[in-house]
């Protein structure tokens, strides 16, 4: 990925996320269809529809910042994601990757977002398989699920020790958070609710930075 840490859990790899209301008293893995009410995402999102969906650095909550995003696609993005070995390739058209943090923090406080847009919305169930199955077998013995709704289509959520995982799919677009030592207040649901609404934003031809 674009962010590279020397702490073990940093962006990376692929996981999984169970997004339906963030209580970490148990919830179910393994991607639930969760939400009422949201907006759907039918429509292959383009690169310049996926670089205003990543959290840009304006998105950052109060006393946290924001990096640059990255944006990939075409032969880069062939090489990256088969290099990688932690997504589903097949008809991955673009991805983008940043982070947040709390600058006062040492380092300790961040969340890495991943953003990897389908063709279509077949191709995204796979990619959205492929990371909660990949990062599940890593994990297993570690996690503790994790409830969160925030309203995706399928949502895959867990902690393990001070990390806060979670993969969700909003249509054609699967999205990855990897949140270290989050603070109540900003925690992963928070991320993840601006994450899908930025999402369902820039699919109805809204900026959703304005």
């Amino acid at each position: 990925m674009v962010l590279q840490k020397t702490r073990a859990g940093a962006v990376g790899l692929a996981l999984t996320l169970a997004l339906a209301g963030c209580s970490d008293d148990g919830g179910t893995s393994g991607g639930g269809t969760s939400g009422s009410d949201k907006k759907t995402v039918a429509a292959p999102l383009t690169t310049a529809q996926v670089a205003q969906a990543i959290p840009s650095e304006l998105a950052a909550p109060k006393g946290w910042k924001g990096r640059t995003p990255r944006v990939q696609e075409g032969g880069e993005l062939r090489e990256f994601c088969e290099m990688k070995g932690a997504w589903s390739c097949a008809g991955l058209t673009t991805a983008a990757t940043t982070q947040h943090f709390k600058p006062d923090s040492g380092g300790e406080i961040d969340v890495d977002f991943e953003l990897l847009a389908y063709d279509s919305v077949d191709s995204a169930k796979v990619g959205m398989k492929t990371v909660v199955a990949r990062h599940h077998e890593k994990n297993a013995a570690a996690i503790k699920p994790l409830t969160i709704d925030v309203g995706a289509d399928e949502t895959d959520a867990y902690t393990k020790e001070e990390s806060t995982v979670a993969a969700l799919r909003v249509g054609t677009v699967v999205a990855l958070l990897y949140g270290h030592s989050l603070p109540k207040d900003q925690d992963l649901r928070s991320f993840a609710t601006m994450q899908v609404e930025r999402i369902t934003s820039v699919a109805a031809g809204e900026n959703p930075d304005a």
